[in-house]
């Protein structure tokens, strides 16, 4: 991971269940894993050229609370993905949910909402593969 680069950590009740959904839906592939051997607690996935790391979040963090996973939404997490409606289509069966369905946006972009595993909140963003 380089330094100066910002992630997401998505806490979870069941990592082996999330880390289906971001595999199967946004395609993402382990990058890292703690600990290297047995069932991990902590995981970095890479989607496209991003990232997003899922922790157990069932036990206390080092600040002393326990993470629970989300009950509400304070955050989006968003991807870009080369095919929207692929995405979409895995999520329900990858153990997540459509929150919004694909619908095109005023400023140009065709995007989504789902919800992974535990409730956190994705707008997930067709790829055209414009640059920034």
């Amino acid at each position: 991971m380089a330094r100066g680069e910002m992630f997401p950590i998505v806490n979870c009740r069941d990592l082996a269940v999330a880390r289906t959904f971001y595999e199967r839906a946004l395609g993402g592939v382990e990058a890292y894993r703690f600990p290297p051997d047995g069932d991990p607690v902590y995981l970095t996935l890479r989607v496209g050229a991003g990232q997003v790391a899922l922790a157990l979040g069932t036990t206390p963090a080092m600040y002393g609370e326990v993470p629970l996973p989300a009950s509400g939404h304070a955050v989006d997490v968003c991807a870009y993905v080369p095919d929207l409606d692929a995405a979409v289509a895995a999520a329900p069966a990858a153990g997540g949910a459509v929150a919004v369905p694909p619908a095109d946006m005023p400023w140009g972009e065709r995007v989504a909402y789902l919800r992974d595993p535990d409730g956190t909140m994705l707008l997930i963003i067709q790829d055209e593969g414009v640059d920034a």
